[in-house]
């Protein structure tokens, strides 16, 4: 017995039906990515203003990695958590519905920061937080030093050979007693201010 052939009509109902098929079973298979409650962070800062905020949300970003929470640690910086989350993307997070928000325990946010070399103090982008933290803590060591404070030789020999945006961090004494008396030691903030300098 001689098989019909087929109409265009059902041939075209057919391909669209094999279509749908496919379709649908792609969409079971394929694993949807979670898109980000809030928009990319800022890289670097363009206006005083912006250079203001990025600032205090680092700053609170810091504080909630040290346990505070999110409301309290912004309130602090003299800013709104929302304007936070804004700018730190991912590195806030939450377990769930109205949970706390966290900090993860590192970021790859960065910040133009202020870096001692050998010519002087310039501007250089720190790329995370293990970077900016380096930083934060060897100004730390480095005004202990200029203070004449006991142990500062040994808190800067902790920073021998480690590096920020690429620099490496000067420990050696001569060098700074070299750079101290040419006056580039004197600097008070490590983060980049549009039109205000260091």
């Amino acid at each position: 017995m001689k098989r019909k052939s087929r109409t265009r009509k059902q041939k075209r109902n057919l391909r669209k039906t094999k279509k749908s098929q496919v379709r649908s079973t792609r969409q079971r298979t394929s694993k949807r990515r979670p898109r980000s409650t809030f928009k990319r962070r800022l890289v670097i800062p363009k206006t005083e203003h912006q250079t203001s905020t990025h600032r205090k949300s680092l700053a609170t970003l810091a504080r909630v990695r040290r346990g505070e929470s999110l409301t309290a640690a912004a309130r602090q910086e003299h800013i709104k958590p929302k304007t936070v989350q804004r700018h730190v993307g991912r590195a806030l997070y939450r377990s769930g519905p109205n949970k706390p928000w966290k900090a993860t325990k590192t970021d790859r946010l960065s910040a133009k920061m202020l870096i001692l070399t050998e010519r002087g103090p310039i501007f250089d982008v720190a790329r995370s937080s293990i970077e900016r933290t380096r930083l934060s803590r060897y100004d730390v060591a480095l005004r202990k030093w200029r203070a004449g404070e006991d142990g500062a030789e040994q808190e800067l020999a902790v920073f021998t050979g480690q590096m920020v945006a690429g620099h490496l961090l000067i420990t050696n004494p001569d060098l700074l007693i070299r750079l101290e008396e040419a006056g580039q030691l004197d600097f008070d903030n490590l983060y980049y201010s549009v039109g205000g300098g260091s």
